[in-house]
């Protein structure tokens, strides 16, 4: 019984704060989260290509790196830290297209925790939730982050903005 009562905790809290990230990010990282978030508007098709892709490469070295000691251990935390990170950036994306869609008229911080906790509390729908909707959307959001942080901008001589 403790351990449920536990189970339960955990993920309100982890909720909690990640609806706090997620509206967070935005203001830390405008740049990127913008970037993320037109990635996903344009082809989300592509950032979930290149988010399955890099998550099934980087999956791999982290299995990999997580079977040596406690050095293989550090690296593949590492690793692990890195891709959640950028997934952040994607997901804060992900929540103001969809606090966009929700509340066309409204903006600021409560209207994105409450965006935030309506993404996170679909996720936690039993199976379609966790084995579908979490993994498209996690998926999408590192693709769409990986592009958008490794994508430069150029300017073009007709001062039009070009992305590469």
């Amino acid at each position: 019984m403790a351990e449920g009562l536990q189970l339960i905790i955990i993920i309100l809290f982890s909720g909690g704060t990640l609806a706090a990230l997620l509206v967070l990010l935005p203001a830390l990282l405008p740049g990127r989260v913008a970037r993320a978030q037109q990635i996903v508007q344009k082809s989300p098709g592509r950032a979930f290509v290149i988010g399955l892709v890099n998550f099934l490469f980087f999956g791999v070295l982290i299995a990999i790196f997580a079977q040596g000691a406690d050095l293989g251990g550090l690296i593949a935390g590492t690793i692990l830290l890195a891709l959640m990170m950028v997934t952040a950036v994607g997901l804060a994306g992900i929540n103001q297209i969809v606090q966009g869609r929700l509340y066309p008229n409204d903006g600021g911080v409560k209207v994105g925790l409450k965006t935030a906790v309506l993404l996170i509390a679909a996720g936690l729908v039993p199976l379609l939730g966790w084995f579908v909707l979490t993994p498209v959307l996690l998926l999408i959001s590192l693709g769409a982050a990986i592009i958008a942080l490794v994508r430069r901008k150029s300017t073009a001589s007709s001062g039009i903005e070009a992305h590469f």
